[in-house]
């Protein structure tokens, strides 16, 4: 056991000191996953944790899934050692990402085994940490059968075949491109509809009732939940000869 807990001690030395690993002070005792997973709930051990983050669950919640050689743990609202006041967000933990955490053992609702309201010691970004927040995506928000981009091309599509042409703006010959901006909600449904350049008032009102009026989409996924994605949109208004 004494060895056990010496080479512990020596690869988590290790990897604070890794290049490129954000670090802060830290107390408590280091153990695998496993060895937290046995814990009793009256044990009070100021536990240490590192392990690779393997699914963020929720980033208003701060909670996520750590995985070592041993098991997996639900870490729950996680916060910086240093600067508790940022947010889960701003601390730019994604899947992937190899981090230390310190916390204490706690069991939710009679059966679920977490570290709550645990505190981030270190963090080590992970090959993916980079990639763009659309790659990271298990899936891309979806329109009639279609993903991604060929998603948003089929929904400019279904846009131009239901615009109702504004009869002054069509008698006075006006034409242009009216750039709005939305939302693909959690649920699919389109909202927070936009206009960020106009070119009438009555055509921007026209773009802005057509993608409002949209079905709905099935919604992005990361990590298995779904999420929000914002689009911009050109809605092009033309007299045809």
């Amino acid at each position: 056991m004494r060895r056990l807990l010496i080479a512990r001690l020596f690869v988590l030395a290790s990897l604070l000191l890794a290049p490129g690993l954000v670090c802060h002070g830290q107390g408590g005792t280091p153990m695998s996953v496993k060895q937290f997973l046995k814990l009793s709930s009256s044990d009070t051990t100021l536990c240490v944790l590192t392990g690779v983050v393997q699914k963020v669950r929720s980033s208003t919640s701060g909670s996520f899934y750590l995985e070592d050689e041993t098991g997996t743990v639900l870490i729950y609202g996680l916060a910086d050692v240093a600067r508790p006041e940022l947010s889960f967000k701003q601390l730019d933990i994604v899947q992937g990402d190899t981090v230390t955490v310190r916390g204490r053992y706690y069991v939710y609702n009679g059966t679920t085994i977490e570290m709550k309201d645990g505190r981030l010691l270190a963090k080590s970004d992970g090959p993916d940490h980079n990639l763009s927040f659309m790659d990271r995506l298990d899936r891309k928000p979806r329109f009639k059968g279609k993903e991604g981009d060929e998603a948003l091309q089929a929904f400019s599509h279904w846009v131009a075949e239901h615009l109702v042409y504004p009869r002054e703006c069509y008698e006075d010959c006006i034409t242009g491109r009216v750039l709005v901006s939305f939302v693909v909600g959690r649920n699919g449904k389109v909202q927070e509809v936009q206009v960020l350049k106009g070119v009438h008032p009555l055509l921007d009102e026209e773009a802005v009732r057509v993608v409002k009026a949209s079905p709905k989409w099935k919604p992005a996924k990361m990590d298995g939940n779904p999420v929000r994605i914002t689009y911009r949109l050109p809605v092009i208004f033309r007299i045809n000869n």
